[in-house]
């Protein structure tokens, strides 16, 4: 295996500038960054101008040099006025003018007084919740002449890498570049027909509201569209695919309420889901099966703030959504998977700490089950997944990670049948595990995060093989991690992960038919807290890695 390294470009350094009658430190001549948390910045500071009459003089300037996010506060800027012998003047009136993506509260301009310090801030500058670019700050004082300052507010991006065997090293390109804010969740789903190189879809949030959806699926492969606005980017939204692998389903959470966009040609909706539920829908996730003529599958979990557990089966089947639970933490966010050809659906969810379990089908519902008997802690983070083999009617594996650190681990796969068992123990109950299984459903992969680095357990043949470690040359703590199955029948195991960074490094793996070369470097610059998004699918022997992070240059 070779692991491959590369990163995104940034955005050149600003030349080396200097703001005369400010005490401090020289401004750096070269800023660099490599991550979201330290981006680039380019920033311009005029030259103090001169008033003919009083020789008065003033300077201006952002304190702060980095590049701001969307709707950043900018009010450190500030301007300075001296005598011609230095010495600061007070109760000057300044007035601020502002040009590009920010404001005082709405206007473009504001007018203050110096200080006795001979300075002027100005108050309630803040940047663009909607769009990045150069904000130009000019200061006007009566005798002087006007002194101007810039600074770059970073939009965020949506950046898709894909991987086909045998040529991993492809650039990130940029998605949705007609998007307002930054990405708040992105999600993905991947499912494989017969005869076909396989489906995938994709949904994705923004900081304000708008939800844009992409499906490339049986019946339609589009580019991505903006579907609806007023989502809350603060739940995760979900995807799946349906209806015989022609419709892909994207939900999302809008005023509280659970409501779905069906793309197919010209696609369906939004429409509201879950008109019966009680409080504000907090978690959701979705789950699809495999496809065989007109069978469809596919199911969704959704938790509200109120602690009721809403559970779906299938989309054409006529079937309501039900009430399975009550009780339940809305801060957990469940798993959904669907075993085999069939509609049934299992939905898994934390209640009193512990992990429980409802079988769902088009007809009924079983009683709630509870799992994992005898853990060490708080069940915190769960995730499960499933595939389909000719040879079993599903295979399915979950993921747990406890309060405590324990990892628990269960796979039902073609050739190893496992309950759960403790795999390890020190996990980052912080970090959300990713579940995957090879196409040809004879293992399941089980990745979370430990000590700050990338761990697998693996299940196959009998029980789960040791530990290991992954991408070992990641730089920064592991603090988002997806991953991907799909099914080929009579072909190796066709997996996929993505992880990301607190330093912002992209790393992922395509293990899709005879391409294993293991973890690679996808890029950097991403933004740590939005965790990434696998599919495989698409294009022939190939697999997806979403993440969001700053605009390359």
């Amino acid at each position: 295996m070779t692991d491959r390294h590369r990163s995104l470009p940034v955005n050149p350094a600003a030349p080396p500038s200097v703001v005369e009658g400010h005490a401090g430190p020289s401004r750096r001549s070269v800023v660099t960054a490599a991550a979201w948390a330290v981006p680039v910045v380019s920033i311009a500071l005029a030259t103090p101008a001169h008033a003919a009459s009083s020789n008065a003089r003033a300077t201006i300037g952002f304190s702060n040099e980095l590049p701001r996010a969307l709707g950043s506060d900018l009010s450190d800027a500030s301007v300075l006025v001296l005598s011609q012998n230095g010495v600061p003047l007070a109760n000057e009136t300044v007035t601020f003018t502002v040009t590009g993506p920010a404001s005082f509260g709405g206007s473009t301009t504001w007018t203050t007084v110096t200080n006795a310090a001979g300075v002027a801030v100005a108050t309630g500058l803040v940047a663009s919740a909607a769009e990045g670019g150069v904000v130009t700050l000019t200061a006007t004082v009566a005798g002087v002449a006007p002194v101007t300052a810039t600074v770059t507010v970073v939009q965020e991006g949506l950046f898709l890498v894909p991987v086909t065997a045998g040529t991993g090293d492809q650039p990130a390109a940029r998605q949705i570049p007609d998007a307002t804010g930054n990405i708040a969740h992105v999600s993905a789903a991947t499912v494989t027909l017969p005869g076909q190189p396989g489906q995938v879809a994709y949904t994705a949030v923004t900081t304000t509201g708008e939800v844009w959806a992409l499906g490339a699926t049986r019946g339609a492969a589009a580019g991505w569209g903006l579907v609806d606005t007023g989502a809350d980017p603060a739940v995760e939204g979900a995807t799946a695919i349906g209806n015989t692998g022609s419709w892909s389903y994207h939900l999302y959470v809008k005023d509280g309420q659970l409501w779905w966009y069906g793309g197919a040609g010209t696609g369906a909706g939004p429409n509201r889901l879950l008109t019966g539920a009680t409080g504000s829908v907090t978690q959701v996730s979705a789950a699809n099966g495999h496809f065989s003529g007109a069978t469809t599958t596919l199911a969704f979990t959704a938790v509200t703030s109120t602690g009721q557990v809403w559970a779906r089966a299938s989309f054409n089947t006529g079937t309501s959504e039900r009430l399975v639970d009550t009780g339940a933490s809305s801060s957990v966010r469940p798993a959904t998977t669907v075993g085999g050809p069939g509609g049934t659906s299992q939905h898994r969810y934390v209640k009193d700490g512990q992990l429980w379990l409802v079988t769902n089908t088009g007809a009924s519902a079983a009683s709630p089950e509870r799992q994992l008997e005898g853990v060490d802690g708080a069940v915190v983070q769960i995730d499960a997944v499933n595939a389909y083999h000719p040879e079993m009617a599903g295979q399915l594996a979950a993921t747990a990670i406890t309060s405590t650190g324990q990892l628990w681990a269960s796979a039902s796969t073609l050739a190893n049948e496992v309950p759960w068992e403790l795999q390890d123990t020190g996990v980052d109950g912080a970090v959300r595990p990713a579940t995957a299984i090879g196409g040809n459903a004879t293992g399941s992969v089980h990745y979370y995060a430990k000590g700050g680095q990338l761990w697998r357990a693996w299940s196959y043949g009998d029980g789960f093989d040791p530990i290991a470690r992954k991408a070992e040359g990641a730089t920064g703590a592991v603090v988002g991690i997806s991953a991907a199955s799909a099914h080929r029948a009579g072909e190796d195991p066709q997996i996929a992960y993505t992880m990301v960074t607190a330093t912002g490094e992209v790393w992922g793996h395509s293990y899709v038919a005879t391409d294993n070369r293991g973890a690679w470097q996808l890029g950097s610059g991403a933004n740590p807290t939005v965790v990434p998004a696998t599919a495989i699918g698409g294009a022939p022997d190939g697999s997806t890695h979403l993440f969001a992070g700053t605009v390359p240059a």
